[in-house]
């Protein structure tokens, strides 16, 4: 046999063992790439779900739980058979019905076992009273649990058969001192809460809520809800075993969320592989303290993948490599080996999880289009996770501006001021400064309510609003403090400045006309202001300006008073 033809089957040899190689190393690289990936985007896409999921709860549990500290509301529970106390409990929620997501409330008390609500379209108005609870009835049970329990809050998916609804109900304990007087709260439909928090339809993701039981709370297949968990028995629950049939599987999963349940505070987030319907399938797990429930993220393999179709990558290099060996030593060493040896080295970076690799121009030919397509390669993964890092901060940020802004007049709502108020203060104790506070309340606005209907009430304090918005100064705050009270937060601010802008803001109400279909009317409003020279507490400016802002409803209305003083602007 020629020398040539030795060399050629040796070139030839050599290929396909190394061509072998580079088939393995790059299979081995694409599923530790796959993999690693995969984890990152489960533990985002879990905190996602997560969030997403949470956003229209937590809004609905505070106003539920700012409810249920009313005075009116306790008076009421103790004394449901007085007639006035009855009124006006009705009447404060009915002014809380507006501002929960659904419109409806309810209310349930222990000493009358009297069960009150009333819905979105108000057909209940006038007789909120629609049955009185038993605890010898079966559909009743709900309530003496949840009573039992003795949780603050919690939710829980109940048919009412009394009312004919199925609602995601929120349930908060109604209090006086450490005795419990009752149940109330709100409810969300049901078909769409669960389009909003687990009906997404996202390719190759399934999800699931489950409680401390692991009964399934939420799912996209409705016929997998366990309905009603807080009434049953834990052996007589829905659970997640009728999704995963392995019992390793459930065994690890539950020692999962024992773990994540012991540290609430954490927002971390476990992944395990399962089999879910004769598939593997990687599962996240977060625990969602707020609520006491899991979130179970399950997501095919499909889904993770962040490297497809580059089975003929092998085969490149490969071919490049046989060019290689028909070159000088000298040429081979500077154009082939130093060059792979580095890619070597970066692909060994990158499968540790380090995208933040910088391949520098190289190698003449096929070298240098090996490094090119590597680092469009390179540049492809790491867009893309940081595409996702993106998007979970967008979504955290669109999150955070929910909880903190009134939806219906664009300010800041009660929690928003709450945290400009801590910051503000925060600066105060390192800098030093003043702080004016203003509370306006509009005067006889159940009136406009009554009259032109909550649409025109609406308007009224969208059009208050505007005008808190154009008279504040930039660095001026302003919020929705609740139902039709107004707050002003003015750092930097002199008394005088305070006198004049709150002279300006009651004069502009006061020309207001309204629009309201063929009718218009006009508000006036009542403004208590304090002047602090010095850093104090929020309850003791608020304590301030409502004293004053009383003074001022006392004064006749359509005035302001002063917390230090009883001069007045009519």
């Amino acid at each position: 046999m020629r020398l040539n033809t030795r060399f050629l089957w040796l070139r030839s040899a050599i290929l396909l063992v190394f061509a072998g190689l580079v088939w393995i190393a790059f299979g081995l690289m694409e599923g530790a790439l796959n993999e690693q990936w995969g984890t990152q985007f489960a533990q985002r896409q879990v905190l996602f779900d997560k969030y997403r999921t949470l956003s229209p709860l937590i809004r609905e549990i505070a106003l539920a739980r700012q409810m249920a500290i009313e005075p009116a509301l306790i008076e009421m529970a103790l004394h449901d058979d007085d007639l006035l106390a009855r009124r006006r409990g009705l009447n404060l929620m009915e002014r809380y019905r507006p501002n929960f997501s659904d419109r409806s409330y309810f209310a349930a008390f222990v000493r009358s076992g009297r069960y009150y609500f009333n819905d979105a379209a108000n057909q209940f108005s006038g007789r909120q009273y629609r049955y009185t609870l038993s605890p010898r009835e079966k559909n009743d049970q709900w309530f003496y649990a949840t009573v039992k329990r003795g949780r603050d809050y919690q939710v829980n998916l109940d048919p009412d058969m009394h009312l004919g609804v199925v609602k995601v109900w929120i349930n908060v304990l109604l209090k006086h001192g450490d005795e419990v007087l009752g149940v109330i709260g709100t409810g969300l439909d049901l078909s769409d809460f669960l389009q909003k928090s687990v009906s997404l339809n996202q390719p190759g993701i399934h999800n699931f809520f489950v409680d401390r039981s692991l009964a399934i709370q939420l799912s996209a297949e409705p016929g997998l809800i366990d309905y009603a968990s807080i009434a049953k028995e834990v052996s007589d629950r829905r659970k997640i075993d009728t999704v995963l049939k392995n019992p390793e599987d459930l065994r690890r999963l539950q020692a999962i969320a024992r773990e994540l349940e012991s540290r609430p505070s954490s927002a971390e987030v476990r992944t395990l592989w399962v089999d879910f319907r004769g598939a593997p399938h990687l599962l996240g797990v977060a625990y969602l303290p707020e609520i006491g429930w899991f979130d179970l993220t399950l997501m095919d393999k499909k889904s993770l993948a962040v490297i497809e179709g580059f089975g003929w990558f092998p085969v490149l290099f490969a071919l490049i490599f046989f060019g290689a060996l028909l070159l000088m030593h000298v040429f081979l060493q500077r154009w082939v080996l130093e060059p792979l040896g580095l890619i070597q080295q970066k692909m060994e970076t990158i499968r540790r999880g380090n995208y933040q690799v910088d391949l520098p121009q190289m190698g003449i030919g096929e070298v240098a289009e090996l490094a090119d397509a590597f680092r469009h390669m390179v540049k492809v993964a790491r867009q893309t996770n940081q595409d996702l890092e993106q998007k979970i901060r967008e979504r955290t940020e669109d999150l955070q501006r929910l909880t903190e802004v009134d939806p219906l007049t664009g300010l800041l709502n009660r929690r928003g001021m709450t945290a400009r108020f801590e910051q503000e203060i925060a600066r105060q104790s390192r800098q030093g400064g003043s702080m004016g506070m203003m509370l306006l309340d509009l005067d006889h606005f159940k009136q406009v309510n009554d009259t032109h209907g909550h649409a025109a009430g609406d308007l009224a304090l969208c059009a208050v609003a505007n005008i808190l918005g154009s008279m504040k100064r930039s660095y001026d705050y302003a919020g929705r403090w609740g139902g039709e009270e107004f707050l002003l937060l003015l750092p930097q601010c002199s008394e005088q400045d305070l006198r004049v802008i709150a002279e300006r803001i009651r004069t502009a109400v006061a020309q207001l006309q309204i629009e309201s279909g063929a009718q218009s009317f006009s508000l006036t409003v009542s403004i208590g202001i304090y002047f602090s020279a010095t850093p104090q507490t929020l309850d003791a400016m608020l304590q301030q300006v409502d004293r004053a802002m009383y003074a001022a409803k006392a004064a006749g209305r359509n005035c302001f008073k002063s917390a230090a003083a009883t001069e007045q602007s009519t």
